[in-house]
Protein backbone atom coordinates (compact mmCIF):
# COMPACT_ATOMS: atom_id res chain seq x y z
CA UNK A 1 0.00 0.00 0.00
CA UNK A 2 1.64 3.23 -0.80
CA UNK A 3 2.30 5.87 1.89
CA UNK A 4 0.39 8.74 1.71
CA UNK A 5 0.89 11.98 -0.29
CA UNK A 6 1.97 14.15 2.41
CA UNK A 7 5.69 12.29 2.01
CA UNK A 8 8.00 14.03 4.05
CA UNK A 9 10.64 16.08 3.07
CA UNK A 10 14.27 14.81 3.64
CA UNK A 11 16.57 17.35 2.55
CA UNK A 12 16.36 18.84 6.29
CA UNK A 13 18.53 15.34 6.91
CA UNK A 14 20.74 15.74 3.46
CA UNK A 15 23.56 17.07 5.93
CA UNK A 16 23.98 14.62 8.14
CA UNK A 17 23.52 11.87 6.04
CA UNK A 18 26.53 13.71 4.23
CA UNK A 19 28.42 13.80 7.05
CA UNK A 20 28.98 10.04 7.17
CA UNK A 21 27.99 8.76 3.70
CA UNK A 22 29.83 11.59 1.34
CA UNK A 23 28.13 11.55 -1.81
CA UNK A 24 25.04 9.47 -0.91
CA UNK A 25 22.46 9.48 -3.32
CA UNK A 26 19.20 10.53 -1.89
CA UNK A 27 15.94 9.90 -3.47
CA UNK A 28 11.97 9.28 -3.54
CA UNK A 29 11.19 5.03 -3.53
CA UNK A 30 9.97 3.60 -6.77
CA UNK A 31 6.44 1.86 -6.81
CA UNK A 32 8.06 -1.32 -5.38
CA UNK A 33 9.28 0.63 -2.70
CA UNK A 34 6.60 3.26 -2.05
CA UNK A 35 5.66 2.29 1.50
CA UNK A 36 9.38 3.91 2.33
CA UNK A 37 9.72 7.20 2.78
CA UNK A 38 13.14 7.37 0.38
CA UNK A 39 16.32 5.33 -0.86
CA UNK A 40 19.66 6.04 0.30
CA UNK A 41 22.36 4.82 -1.74
CA UNK A 42 26.42 5.25 -1.36
CA UNK A 43 29.36 3.40 -3.18
CA UNK A 44 32.46 3.45 -1.05
CA UNK A 45 35.19 0.54 -1.02
CA UNK A 46 34.13 -0.99 -3.65
CA UNK A 47 30.79 -1.52 -1.85
CA UNK A 48 27.49 -0.44 -2.55
CA UNK A 49 25.25 0.35 0.42
CA UNK A 50 21.19 1.02 0.13
CA UNK A 51 18.97 1.63 2.94
CA UNK A 52 15.71 1.78 2.89
CA UNK A 53 14.37 5.10 4.49
CA UNK A 54 11.81 5.64 7.17
CA UNK A 55 11.30 9.03 8.68
CA UNK A 56 9.30 9.92 11.90
CA UNK A 57 9.46 13.29 12.62
CA UNK A 58 7.37 12.86 16.68
CA UNK A 59 9.55 9.94 17.13
CA UNK A 60 10.76 11.57 20.71
CA UNK A 61 7.37 11.06 22.22
CA UNK A 62 6.37 7.64 20.41
CA UNK A 63 6.49 4.10 21.10
CA UNK A 64 9.69 2.42 19.48
CA UNK A 65 8.65 -1.09 19.66
CA UNK A 66 5.26 -0.14 17.48
CA UNK A 67 8.25 1.06 14.64
CA UNK A 68 10.40 -1.63 15.10
CA UNK A 69 7.12 -3.84 14.55
CA UNK A 70 6.36 -1.86 11.41
CA UNK A 71 9.41 -2.00 9.66
CA UNK A 72 10.33 -5.45 10.98
CA UNK A 73 6.91 -6.19 8.68
CA UNK A 74 7.78 -3.94 5.87
CA UNK A 75 11.30 -5.53 5.82
CA UNK A 76 9.65 -9.11 5.75
CA UNK A 77 7.96 -8.13 2.94
CA UNK A 78 10.71 -6.68 0.37
CA UNK A 79 10.90 -8.24 -3.38
CA UNK A 80 14.35 -10.60 -3.70
CA UNK A 81 15.92 -7.51 -5.17
CA UNK A 82 16.00 -5.47 -2.25
CA UNK A 83 16.07 -8.49 0.77
CA UNK A 84 19.60 -7.39 1.46
CA UNK A 85 18.85 -3.59 1.46
CA UNK A 86 19.34 -2.20 5.38
CA UNK A 87 16.26 0.41 6.87
CA UNK A 88 17.58 3.37 8.21
CA UNK A 89 15.18 5.61 10.36
CA UNK A 90 15.17 9.67 10.45
CA UNK A 91 14.15 11.51 13.32
CA UNK A 92 14.37 15.26 14.59
CA UNK A 93 15.90 12.67 18.19
CA UNK A 94 16.40 9.19 18.83
CA UNK A 95 15.98 8.83 22.94
CA UNK A 96 18.77 6.45 24.68
CA UNK A 97 16.23 3.96 25.21
CA UNK A 98 14.72 3.82 21.35
CA UNK A 99 18.06 3.67 20.18
CA UNK A 100 18.98 0.72 21.74
CA UNK A 101 15.79 -0.79 21.08
CA UNK A 102 16.48 0.16 17.08
CA UNK A 103 20.23 -1.16 17.03
CA UNK A 104 18.75 -4.27 18.72
CA UNK A 105 16.50 -4.31 15.64
CA UNK A 106 19.69 -3.87 13.33
CA UNK A 107 17.52 -0.25 12.21
CA UNK A 108 20.17 2.01 11.57
CA UNK A 109 19.21 5.81 12.58
CA UNK A 110 20.34 9.03 12.28
CA UNK A 111 18.29 12.42 14.14
CA UNK A 112 19.43 16.21 13.40
CA UNK A 113 20.87 16.13 17.17
CA UNK A 114 23.77 14.05 16.12
CA UNK A 115 22.79 10.90 17.02
CA UNK A 116 23.87 7.70 14.39
CA UNK A 117 24.33 4.37 14.08
CA UNK A 118 24.97 2.84 11.12
CA UNK A 119 26.32 -0.41 10.40
CA UNK A 120 26.89 -2.04 6.97
CA UNK A 121 30.01 -3.53 5.10
CA UNK A 122 32.65 -1.18 5.34
CA UNK A 123 30.57 1.65 7.64
CA UNK A 124 30.61 1.49 11.44
CA UNK A 125 29.17 4.88 12.91
CA UNK A 126 27.99 5.03 16.50
CA UNK A 127 27.43 8.66 17.89
CA UNK A 128 24.77 8.80 21.23
CA UNK A 129 24.37 11.15 24.12
CA UNK A 130 23.50 14.30 21.87
CA UNK A 131 20.58 16.56 23.03
CA UNK A 132 18.17 17.67 20.34
CA UNK A 133 17.93 21.65 19.17
CA UNK A 134 16.61 23.85 21.59
CA UNK A 135 14.16 24.69 18.94
CA UNK A 136 12.07 21.74 17.04
CA UNK A 137 11.59 22.26 13.64
CA UNK A 138 8.10 20.93 14.49
CA UNK A 139 7.47 22.43 17.87
CA UNK A 140 3.99 20.32 18.78
CA UNK A 141 2.83 20.40 22.18
CA UNK A 142 2.86 17.21 24.05
CA UNK A 143 -0.71 15.19 23.98
CA UNK A 144 -2.63 16.04 27.09
CA UNK A 145 -5.64 14.06 28.51
CA UNK A 146 -8.37 14.86 26.06
CA UNK A 147 -6.26 14.44 23.20
CA UNK A 148 -5.48 10.99 24.39
CA UNK A 149 -8.93 9.92 25.07
CA UNK A 150 -10.29 11.29 21.88
CA UNK A 151 -7.27 9.22 19.65
CA UNK A 152 -7.92 6.41 21.94
CA UNK A 153 -11.80 6.12 20.34
CA UNK A 154 -10.26 7.01 17.02
CA UNK A 155 -8.22 3.96 17.16
CA UNK A 156 -10.81 1.78 18.92
CA UNK A 157 -13.30 2.63 16.31
CA UNK A 158 -11.57 4.06 13.20
CA UNK A 159 -15.21 5.24 11.59
CA UNK A 160 -15.16 7.64 14.75
CA UNK A 161 -12.47 10.30 12.48
CA UNK A 162 -15.33 10.59 10.05
CA UNK A 163 -18.23 11.37 12.69
CA UNK A 164 -19.29 14.64 13.33
CA UNK A 165 -17.24 16.23 16.14
CA UNK A 166 -20.15 15.84 18.60
CA UNK A 167 -20.36 12.23 18.23
CA UNK A 168 -16.86 11.75 18.28
CA UNK A 169 -16.82 13.70 21.54
CA UNK A 170 -19.73 11.78 23.01
CA UNK A 171 -17.93 8.31 22.25
CA UNK A 172 -14.43 9.92 23.91
CA UNK A 173 -15.78 11.44 26.62
CA UNK A 174 -14.33 14.92 26.00
CA UNK A 175 -15.60 18.00 25.62
CA UNK A 176 -16.48 19.48 21.69
CA UNK A 177 -13.30 22.20 21.65
CA UNK A 178 -10.91 19.28 23.09
CA UNK A 179 -12.01 17.50 19.49
CA UNK A 180 -11.39 20.51 17.83
CA UNK A 181 -8.40 20.69 18.92
CA UNK A 182 -7.01 17.18 18.58
CA UNK A 183 -7.96 17.23 15.18
CA UNK A 184 -6.29 19.94 14.14
CA UNK A 185 -3.30 18.44 16.00
CA UNK A 186 -3.68 15.39 13.91
CA UNK A 187 -3.43 17.29 11.01
CA UNK A 188 -0.68 19.49 11.45
CA UNK A 189 1.36 16.35 12.54
CA UNK A 190 0.15 15.02 8.99
CA UNK A 191 -1.57 11.67 10.74
CA UNK A 192 -5.04 13.17 9.76
CA UNK A 193 -6.14 13.46 6.12
CA UNK A 194 -9.09 15.79 5.42
CA UNK A 195 -10.67 15.49 1.63
CA UNK A 196 -14.01 15.67 0.42
CA UNK A 197 -14.74 12.21 1.23
CA UNK A 198 -14.46 12.44 4.68
CA UNK A 199 -11.29 12.33 6.91
CA UNK A 200 -9.25 9.63 7.59
CA UNK A 201 -6.16 8.52 9.86
CA UNK A 202 -3.17 8.92 7.34
CA UNK A 203 -0.73 6.96 9.57
CA UNK A 204 -2.23 4.71 11.74
CA UNK A 205 0.87 2.60 12.87
CA UNK A 206 2.33 5.90 13.43
CA UNK A 207 -1.01 7.40 15.33
CA UNK A 208 -0.48 4.26 17.92
CA UNK A 209 3.02 4.38 18.61
CA UNK A 210 2.39 8.16 19.64
CA UNK A 211 -0.41 7.35 21.22
CA UNK A 212 0.76 4.87 23.52
CA UNK A 213 3.99 6.69 24.61
CA UNK A 214 0.90 9.57 25.58
CA UNK A 215 -1.25 7.15 27.36
CA UNK A 216 1.83 5.70 29.49
CA UNK A 217 3.17 9.25 30.50
CA UNK A 218 0.42 11.35 30.21
CA UNK A 219 -3.01 9.33 31.73
CA UNK A 220 -2.67 5.96 32.51
CA UNK A 221 -0.57 7.23 36.08
CA UNK A 222 -3.17 9.18 36.85
CA UNK A 223 -6.25 7.01 36.83
CA UNK A 224 -7.63 6.02 39.62
CA UNK A 225 -6.91 2.05 41.30
CA UNK A 226 -7.85 -0.24 43.75
CA UNK A 227 -6.26 -3.36 44.96
CA UNK A 228 -8.36 -6.05 46.07
CA UNK A 229 -7.34 -9.95 47.21
CA UNK A 230 -9.63 -11.98 46.22
CA UNK A 231 -10.01 -15.87 47.92
CA UNK A 232 -9.87 -18.00 45.19
CA UNK A 233 -7.64 -20.80 43.88
CA UNK A 234 -7.22 -20.07 40.60
CA UNK A 235 -7.74 -17.29 38.02
CA UNK A 236 -10.75 -18.77 36.68
CA UNK A 237 -12.55 -18.69 39.99
CA UNK A 238 -11.86 -14.85 39.92
CA UNK A 239 -12.92 -14.18 36.08
CA UNK A 240 -16.22 -16.38 36.84
CA UNK A 241 -17.25 -14.39 40.27
CA UNK A 242 -15.96 -10.93 38.66
CA UNK A 243 -18.30 -12.00 35.89
CA UNK A 244 -21.59 -13.11 37.83
CA UNK A 245 -21.21 -10.61 40.55
CA UNK A 246 -20.79 -7.19 38.57
CA UNK A 247 -23.17 -8.18 36.17
CA UNK A 248 -26.11 -8.80 38.82
CA UNK A 249 -25.19 -5.36 39.86
CA UNK A 250 -25.66 -3.54 36.79
CA UNK A 251 -21.61 -2.47 36.67
CA UNK A 252 -19.65 -2.40 33.21
CA UNK A 253 -15.86 -3.93 33.37
CA UNK A 254 -13.43 -5.42 31.02
CA UNK A 255 -9.97 -7.81 31.59
CA UNK A 256 -7.39 -5.72 30.53
CA UNK A 257 -3.09 -5.99 30.81
CA UNK A 258 -1.81 -9.33 31.31
CA UNK A 259 -4.91 -11.21 31.24
CA UNK A 260 -6.54 -9.58 28.21
CA UNK A 261 -3.47 -10.51 26.68
CA UNK A 262 -3.10 -14.03 28.06
CA UNK A 263 -6.53 -14.57 26.31
CA UNK A 264 -5.51 -13.72 22.88
CA UNK A 265 -1.96 -14.89 22.82
CA UNK A 266 -1.65 -17.84 25.31
CA UNK A 267 1.51 -16.22 26.45
CA UNK A 268 1.96 -14.65 30.18
CA UNK A 269 -0.67 -15.10 32.78
CA UNK A 270 0.83 -12.65 35.86
CA UNK A 271 0.11 -13.25 39.40
CA UNK A 272 -2.38 -10.31 39.36
CA UNK A 273 -5.34 -9.74 37.11
CA UNK A 274 -6.34 -6.30 36.02
CA UNK A 275 -9.34 -5.15 35.42
CA UNK A 276 -11.33 -1.78 34.04
CA UNK A 277 -14.24 -0.97 36.06
CA UNK A 278 -15.87 2.13 38.14
CA UNK A 279 -13.31 2.14 41.08
CA UNK A 280 -16.06 3.23 43.30
CA UNK A 281 -18.29 0.42 42.56
CA UNK A 282 -15.45 -2.29 43.43
CA UNK A 283 -15.28 -0.53 47.09
CA UNK A 284 -19.09 -1.54 47.66
CA UNK A 285 -18.40 -3.63 51.23
CA UNK A 286 -21.28 -5.92 49.07
CA UNK A 287 -19.51 -5.96 46.06
CA UNK A 288 -16.85 -6.82 48.00
CA UNK A 289 -18.72 -9.77 50.00
CA UNK A 290 -20.17 -11.27 46.99
CA UNK A 291 -16.62 -11.57 45.40
CA UNK A 292 -15.12 -13.10 48.65
CA UNK A 293 -12.78 -10.32 48.41
CA UNK A 294 -11.48 -7.27 51.04
CA UNK A 295 -9.13 -4.07 50.35
CA UNK A 296 -5.27 -4.76 50.37
CA UNK A 297 -3.26 -2.12 50.92
CA UNK A 298 -0.24 -2.52 48.74
CA UNK A 299 -0.31 -6.31 47.35
CA UNK A 300 -3.40 -8.22 46.07
CA UNK A 301 -4.28 -10.27 43.47
CA UNK A 302 -7.26 -8.17 41.51
CA UNK A 303 -6.19 -4.78 40.63
CA UNK A 304 -8.83 -2.38 39.79
CA UNK A 305 -8.44 0.41 37.18
CA UNK A 306 -10.58 3.38 36.28
CA UNK A 307 -11.79 3.52 32.73
CA UNK A 308 -9.53 5.54 30.89
CA UNK A 309 -12.99 6.27 28.31
CA UNK A 310 -15.96 4.97 27.39
CA UNK A 311 -14.96 2.34 25.01
CA UNK A 312 -12.29 0.53 27.32
CA UNK A 313 -14.98 -1.91 28.64
CA UNK A 314 -16.09 -1.93 24.80
CA UNK A 315 -14.14 -5.07 23.23
CA UNK A 316 -14.81 -8.43 22.47
CA UNK A 317 -16.50 -10.87 24.82
CA UNK A 318 -14.40 -14.25 24.87
CA UNK A 319 -16.35 -17.11 26.39
CA UNK A 320 -18.23 -14.28 28.08
CA UNK A 321 -15.90 -12.37 29.73
CA UNK A 322 -15.32 -8.60 28.67
CA UNK A 323 -11.93 -7.95 27.11
CA UNK A 324 -10.93 -4.70 26.86
CA UNK A 325 -9.24 -3.51 23.16
CA UNK A 326 -6.06 -4.84 22.51
CA UNK A 327 -4.86 -1.39 22.17
CA UNK A 328 -5.31 -1.05 25.91
CA UNK A 329 -4.41 -4.60 26.84
CA UNK A 330 -1.20 -3.55 25.22
CA UNK A 331 -0.78 -0.42 26.54
CA UNK A 332 -1.00 -1.71 30.17
CA UNK A 333 1.64 -4.30 29.46
CA UNK A 334 3.64 -1.24 28.30
CA UNK A 335 3.03 0.55 31.43
CA UNK A 336 3.65 -2.50 33.91
CA UNK A 337 7.36 -2.58 32.00
CA UNK A 338 8.68 -5.88 33.63
CA UNK A 339 10.49 -8.65 31.17
CA UNK A 340 7.80 -10.70 30.78
CA UNK A 341 5.24 -8.36 30.33
CA UNK A 342 6.98 -6.75 27.65
CA UNK A 343 7.62 -9.98 25.71
CA UNK A 344 3.87 -10.20 25.88
CA UNK A 345 2.80 -6.72 24.50
CA UNK A 346 5.43 -7.95 21.38
CA UNK A 347 3.31 -10.65 21.03
CA UNK A 348 -0.06 -8.97 21.51
CA UNK A 349 1.02 -5.61 18.86
CA UNK A 350 0.55 -7.33 15.83
CA UNK A 351 -3.40 -8.12 17.02
CA UNK A 352 -3.15 -4.44 17.94
CA UNK A 353 -1.85 -3.07 14.31
CA UNK A 354 -3.98 -5.94 12.49
CA UNK A 355 -6.74 -3.71 14.65
CA UNK A 356 -5.63 -0.26 13.88
CA UNK A 357 -5.81 -1.14 10.01
CA UNK A 358 -9.03 -3.33 10.01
Amino acid sequence: MPRPANAPDLDVYRPVLQKWMPKADIRAPGMILARFDGVVTWKAAGETIRYLVEEKRHLRHQDVGVIVEQLNRRRADLPPPHAGDRVLLLAPHVRPQQATALERAEIDYLDLAGNAHLQAPGLFVHVEGRQPPKEPILPLGRPQKGWIKAVMAILIRPELARTPYRVLADQADVALGTVAGCMNDLTTRGLLLDRKDGRRVADRQALIALWVQAYIEGLRPKLKERRLQVRAEAKQEIWARLQAVLAAHAQPWALTGADAAERRTHFFRAEETEIYAPVRALEDREIQRALVAQPAARVGNLLVIEPPGPLAMAGVTDDGLHLAPDLLAYAELRYRGTGQALEAADLLLPKVLDDATH
